[in-house]
C-alpha cells in the first residue's frame, strides 16, 4: 500500500487532493503538564497472543484479519502493530447486515490489568467510493498520526472505514448517522474478537465526519452497545445536522468548502432513495464532470482541486422548491441527535467554521440538551474547521476512563 497524503497532525491533511474541509483534522495536542501517562515502546510480552475469534453472524463478528506490514512509521516507531480487519455490522438505512473494513492498532508493551482500553476513532471525509477506505493505505489516509497519539497514551485503537469504503459489495451512506454509529460500535467488537484480551471499556473519538460517527455511536449505544462499556464520546467539529445545506444550495449561499460535501451527500442519497432524480440537484459543470469530481485516489484525484475551482453555486442548485424540500427532508432524517445519549459527550466547534456553520452545530446541541444529555460543549471563537484547538480532548477522554464526573454545559445553561 502507498499513502497519498502528508500526514502531519495539525495541518490540512488531505487538502492537496480534495478541498473537503471534513479532512482538515484538528490536532490532538496536550497542554503542558497534562496527565498523559504515555506508554513507551517496549518489547512485546513473550506470552503468545490469544487466538482471534473468527466467524459468526452477530454484529462485530470477525471475517478476516491481515497485518498491515507497511503501516506508517508514526505507528511502528511506538512498537505498535496494525491489522486490517473485515467485520460484520448493520446498515442504518435498511437495518440489514453488512460487511465493513477497518484498522485495529495494538500498542507495544504490556497491557494494563483488564486489558488495553479501546478508543474507536472516526476519521474525516476521504470520499464516497470503494477505493477511499483508509485501511488500504500505509498512512491511513492521514489518520496515522492521530491514531499513533492515541496508542502512545495507552489505548488500543480501532478505526472503521465506514460502510462502502475499502470494501466492495455495498455503498457509502455519507452523512447517515445511524450507519456510522453502528460501524463505530461494531469496530470495537471486531477489535475484541481480534484480540480477546482487550478491555470492554471504550471511548468514541472523532473529527469532522468522524465527529458525527463518534456522536452517533453515543446516540446508538443504549440500544446497540450491549456487552460493551462506553465511558464517553469526544466529537471535534462534528458534522451533526446538515439540513441547512438544502436551503443554502437553493439560495446559492453555500461556501465553497460545502460544495464537495453536498455532492457526496447527493451521490449516496440517489442510491438509498431510488426515487430521487439526481439531475434535480446538479447541472452545468457539476453534471458534466460528476464522476471526476467524486474521485478519491490518484491518478484521477490529482485533477480534483482544479476541477472544484470551476464549480459554480448554480451548478448545485435544486431545480424547484419541491426538490429543495425533499433534500431538506433527506438530510434531516440522517442528522444528529436522534435520541438521548446515556453516556457523557464532549463537543468542540469553531465560530469561523466554513463547512459546518456555528448555528447548525448549536441546533444539534440544543436538541441534545432537550433530550437530557450530559454534554460539555465549547465554542471556539475565531477558530475554523481545520485549526480548532482540541488540546483538552485527550485529557477529557482519559478522565472519563478514570471515572471523573463530567461537566454538563446543558445543565449550567438552563
Amino acid at each position: 500500500m502507498s499513502g497519498r497524503f502528508a500526514a502531519e497532525v495539525g495541518v490540512v491533511l488531505i487538502a492537496a487532493v480534495m478541498a473537503v474541509s471534513c479532512s482538515q483534522q484538528p490536532p490532538i495536542v496536550l497542554p503542558p503538564g497534562a496527565p498523559t501517562a504515555p506508554v513507551t515502546a517496549e518489547a512485546p510480552s513473550p506470552e503468545p497472543a490469544p487466538a482471534s475469534n473468527f466467524g459468526g453472524s452477530a454484529p462485530g463478528s470477525l471475517i478476516s484479519a491481515e497485518p498491515i506490514e507497511d503501516i506508517a512509521v508514526d505507528i511502528t516507531e511506538l512498537g505498535a502493530t496494525a491489522t486490517r480487519v473485515v467485520y460484520r455490522s448493520t446498515s442504518g438505512v435498511t437495518g440489514e447486515p453488512t460487511e465493513v473494513s477497518g484498522t485495529v492498532v495494538i500498542p507495544g508493551g504490556t497491557a494494563p490489568e483488564g486489558g488495553w482500553p479501546i478508543v474507536s476513532y472516526g476519521h474525516g471525509t476521504t470520499g464516497v467510493l470503494e477505493a477511499c477506505g483508509p485501511s488500504r493505505y500505509a498512512n491511513l489516509l492521514g489518520s496515522a498520526p492521530i491514531i499513533a497519539a492515541l496508542a502512545l497514551n495507552g489505548f488500543a485503537v480501532t478505526m472503521t472505514d465506514y460502510q462502502g469504503l475499502g470494501l466492495a459489495g455495498s455503498y457509502h451512506p455519507y452523512l447517515d448517522s445511524k450507519t456510522f454509529g453502528y460501524n463505530m460500535i461494531d469496530a470495537v467488537r471486531a477489535a475484541r474478537n481480534f484480540m480477546p484480551t482487550l478491555s470492554s471499556r471504550w471511548a468514541a473519538y472523532g473529527v469532522s465526519l468522524g465527529g458525527m460517527a463518534a456522536w452517533a455511536a453515543s446516540d446508538r449505544n443504549a440500544e446497540y452497545g450491549d456487552g460493551l462499556e462506553l465511558v464517553g464520546t469526544a466529537a471535534m467539529v462534528p458534522v451533526s445536522d446538515m439540513t441547512g445545506l438544502a436551503d443554502a444550495a437553493a439560495n446559492e449561499t453555500m461556501t465553497r468548502a460545502q460544495y464537495p460535501l453536498l455532492m457526496y451527500a447527493l451521490h449516496t442519497l440517489a442510491i438509498s432513495h431510488p426515487e430521487m432524480n439526481l439531475d434535480d440537484y446538479r447541472s452545468g459543470f457539476a453534471k458534466e464532470r460528476w464522476d471526476d469530481l467524486l474521485e478519491c485516489v490518484p491518478p484521477g484525484s490529482l485533477d480534483v482541486p482544479e476541477l472544484q475551482t470551476r464549480l459554480q453555486a448554480s451548478d448545485l442548485k435544486p431545480v424547484s422548491r419541491e426538490a429543495t424540500d425533499r433534500l431538506r427532508g433527506y438530510l434531516s432524517e440522517m442528522a444528529l441527535p436522534k435520541q438521548r445519549s446515556t453516556t457523557p459527550l464532549l463537543v468542540m466547534y469553531g465560530g469561523e467554521d466554513e463547512l459546518i456553520l456555528e448555528s447548525w452545530t448549536e441546533k444539534a446541541l440544543q436538541r441534545a440538551c432537550d433530550f437530557g444529555d450530559v454534554i460539555e460543549y465549547e465554542l471556539h471563537p475565531g477558530e475554523g474547521h481545520g485549526n480548532l484547538d482540541s488540546s483538552r480532548s485527550m485529557p477529557w477522554v482519559k478522565s472519563m476512563f478514570a471515572g471523573q464526573r463530567p461537566v454538563d454545559t446543558c445543565e449550567l445553561n438552563r
